[in-house]
């Protein structure tokens, strides 16, 4: 069954925990590639938004709630958003469409989400340690946590 919000949004809303290093890092990329198809927020500031959904959740998983009403979390909730960017839906479609993708899927996102630390360690090595500007402004406003 598929969750529903009753907030009023002209654009997804891609929520995640705004104390979380990892999580901002990743946003920032996600933000780019959307660009201003989406919007995001950190939990801390959209949660009381969206009564239905308990803040240890968001917590535990980005959710992309929909201006339909439609939530998302976790992996699901990334490819829906990554959708929305030009070139980017055949994560989505790999998720709806071959077998055994969906669930592999969610617990690579299970695994990443509940080790962040490391993640975050292997981001640097991947991907560098530079920060995405508009992530800096956020640790620099937020404390710079790692999650």
């Amino acid at each position: 069954m598929v969750e529903r919000s009753q907030a009023s949004l002209t654009k997804p809303l891609l929520v995640y925990d705004g104390e979380c290093g990892f999580c901002k890092r990743w946003v920032a990329r996600w933000e780019r590639a959307t660009g201003d198809r989406a919007e995001a927020a950190p939990s801390q500031e959209a949660a009381a938004r969206f009564p239905g959904i308990p803040v240890s959740a968001f917590a535990e998983a980005v959710h992309l709630i929909e201006p339909d009403g439609r939530i998302s979390r976790g992996a699901e909730a990334v490819f829906r958003a990554l959708a929305l960017a030009p070139g980017r839906g055949g994560w989505l479609w790999a998720y709806r469409s071959v077998p055994g993708f969906k669930g592999q899927s969610e617990r690579l996102y299970g695994l990443i989400a509940g080790h962040r630390p490391l993640f975050n360690r292997v981001t640097d090595w991947l991907w560098g340690h530079a920060a995405p500007a508009r992530v800096e402004g956020l640790s620099a406003a937020r404390g710079n946590r790692e999650c």
